[in-house]
């Protein structure tokens, strides 16, 4: 089945939501989608009584806007997890403390499906098994999505063959 078909049967039946710009006139060069466990954590983050949790999605929730409206994306913001062949992507969101982490993969180069959300202080070190749990977390909401294999550019993994505009894997000064 054609991912684009795939995405959309999902998007139907509920399993997966799209994330808007903030501000509805901006264009949207990328799409971000996110599975029911990411897109349930954020509306019960909105509505929490207690400020700083609030402000904590909102800043995840302007994350994901700025993915979606083409803005400048370097692997400090969305970083592909190692072992690489796996296809599994985190998007940080650092501030305000403690920080979230978004797991998930690209159907597509462009389109982002964001499966599922855990607190930094959660996973411990990279190779946890903290860590380790969470990707295959990934996993399983992908395939509950329905979704065929993710994209991939293997064997060369190359940043820009996922993230096709204004985006470079290390921030880069013009000479």
């Amino acid at each position: 089945m054609l991912i684009s078909k795939a995405i959309r049967l999902a998007y139907e039946r509920g399993k997966l939501f799209a994330a808007r710009p903030i501000a509805a006139w901006t264009a949207e060069p990328r799409a971000f989608f996110m599975c029911e466990s990411l897109h349930n954590d954020l509306v019960e983050g909105r509505a929490s009584q207690d400020e700083k949790e609030r402000q904590r999605w909102a800043t995840l929730e302007a994350a994901m806007s700025s993915f979606v409206e083409g803005g400048y994306v370097t692997d400090n913001f969305i970083k592909q997890l190692l072992d690489k062949k796996n296809e599994h992507w985190e998007l940080r969101s650092r501030r305000p403390k403690p920080s979230l982490r978004v797991f998930g993969r690209f159907a597509q180069p462009d389109v982002f499906i964001g499966t599922h959300v855990v607190p930094r202080k959660l996973l411990g070190g990279m190779w946890s098994p903290q860590f380790e749990h969470e990707k295959l977390v990934c996993e399983g909401h992908w395939n509950d999505a329905a979704l065929p294999p993710p994209f991939s550019d293997a064997p060369q993994f190359r940043y820009e063959k996922y993230i096709t505009t204004n985006a470079s894997q290390k921030v880069q000064i013009s000479k």
